[in-house]
């Protein structure tokens, strides 16, 4: 994956809160710039029966007329082009809306997954905030989902790496999300609904705020009914490797979504994340021999 940030100032030194460009502006201008040199590769962003290979973010500076623009590519010749085109220094000023802002700076980060995986610990305690709305998409009714229930949450991230990352681990997206369903739940949360444009007709709603999860000690009721289905005798090594490894995951995927985004409208600036571990796996945590 490529990590791309431009640091965009202004022509008039002014960028009001109340009309700042969203993260569809944004798509929109890496849109026109690919139609102009790369029409291909439109169409490749724009399949629908793939995700996305990019994602968006822009921060708005308070305390200064900077807006940083962060593009996230984790296609091979999306990152290419990008990187070629803008090596090329055509690339000084971009129009968003009806204001020009020229690009001070553009830094590049490859983000390398594998790397994520090796550092990544088994957590059991964390905070995410949720900085721009978040939603889900589901099969169970013709409304979303504006509240980041885990197993929601953590499909949504698994899906998207086993896209992405497949060189480098697969998930078992179907019984990690059983696993999330018998270990994962929130603890607090201070949310509301947010509305945010993206370009279309009506302004998508999502949650806004910040959620705390809570991993539960290790449920063996769930492990016994696993174990059985397996026709496998319980196995206290099987299932502490297991626990530990699904809490391993779940750092790996909030790190992972910190660059992807989460839920719908990512490629919008929807879902913008942050996370915050509290308290990892103990030995304490895990079963001993002579418990089971």
């Amino acid at each position: 994956m490529l990590k791309l940030n431009f640091e965009l100032f202004p022509e008039d030194e002014r960028v009001k809160p109340y009309n700042h460009p969203y993260g569809y502006v944004f798509r929109g201008v890496i849109m026109k710039w690919l139609s102009e040199k790369e029409p291909e590769l439109v169409h490749m962003l724009h399949e629908y029966e793939e995700i996305r290979p990019y994602s968006i973010n822009c921060i708005i500076h308070k305390k200064q007329p900077k807006i940083d623009f962060i593009l996230i590519s984790y296609d091979h010749k999306l990152s290419q082009f990008l990187m070629n085109d803008i090596l090329a220094g055509e690339k000084v000023k971009l129009e968003l809306g009806e204001k020009n802002y020229y690009i001070s700076r553009i830094s590049f980060e490859k983000v390398n997954l594998k790397g994520l995986c090796e550092k990544a610990k088994p957590v059991r305690g964390f905070n995410i905030n949720f900085a721009t709305p978040v939603y889900f998409n589901t099969s169970m009714g013709d409304y979303p989902v504006r509240f980041p229930i885990p197993a929601l949450l953590f499909g949504n991230l698994a899906h998207i790496w086993n896209e992405v990352a497949e060189n480098v681990a697969e998930i078992n997206r179907d019984e990690f999300i059983e696993w999330i369903n018998a270990h994962v739940y929130i603890t607090g949360f201070k949310m509301r609904s947010a509305k945010r444009e993206i370009g279309k007709r009506r302004p998508v709603v999502g949650g806004l705020g910040n959620a705390t999860y809570r991993v539960n000690p290790i449920n063996k009721n769930f492990y016994k009914k696993k174990l059985e289905i397996l026709e496998r005798e319980y196995d206290y090594e099987y299932v502490n490797d297991d626990y530990e490894q699904n809490c391993r995951w779940l750092e790996i995927l909030c790190g992972f979504g910190e660059y992807t985004n989460a839920g719908g409208n990512r490629t919008a600036g929807m879902g913008v994340i942050r996370y915050y571990p509290k308290y990892y796996l103990r030995e304490r945590d895990l079963i001993k021999r002579e418990t089971t």
